[in-house]
């Protein structure tokens, strides 16, 4: 089990790649298909979503106690793929990163006593937001290199 210190860190490490990859001077072709079907617009837009739906359920647990819940990822990954294309690029570029930033803002905010409590529940993955982006930025990565 990770302590608050490491997962900030590591949070810290994958949202600096992420604006890397964003401000790269050559542009990224955010059109690009995926092996998974989805372009990496697509891509950012299911990022900046889980990071806001993390932000929101952890503001949500600070202030009145309310547990995080799952939810069928599938049955929203679908429609927010389908939404991405029609918002404009330079849009789902600035929201990406400023979901990233305020997620890893909330997480850096967090005593370890309330991160560990978070941890026991079964909710690491809504803290350590650097796993999802890893995961993403990867296949981004492929995609544009290939």
């Amino acid at each position: 089990m990770p302590d608050l210190q490491t997962i900030i860190q590591d949070n810290r490490k994958e949202r600096e790649r992420l604006m890397a990859l964003l401000t790269n001077k050559k542009g990224v072709d955010l059109g690009r298909r995926l092996m998974n079907g989805w372009t990496v617009k697509g891509t950012l837009t299911h990022l900046a979503f889980w990071d806001l739906r993390q932000l929101s359920m952890l503001k949500r647990w600070i202030m009145d106690g309310k547990k995080p819940v799952s939810v069928d990822a599938d049955s929203i990954n679908d429609p927010i793929s389908l939404i991405s294309e029609f918002i404009p690029s330079p849009s789902v570029v600035n929201l990406v990163i400023a979901a990233a930033e305020a997620i890893d803002k909330e997480v850096e905010s967090l005593t370890p006593a309330q991160a560990e409590e978070l941890i026991k529940m079964g909710f690491e993955r809504n803290l350590h937001r650097a796993q999802h982006r890893r995961n993403h930025l990867d296949k981004i990565d492929k995609a544009l290199t290939s």
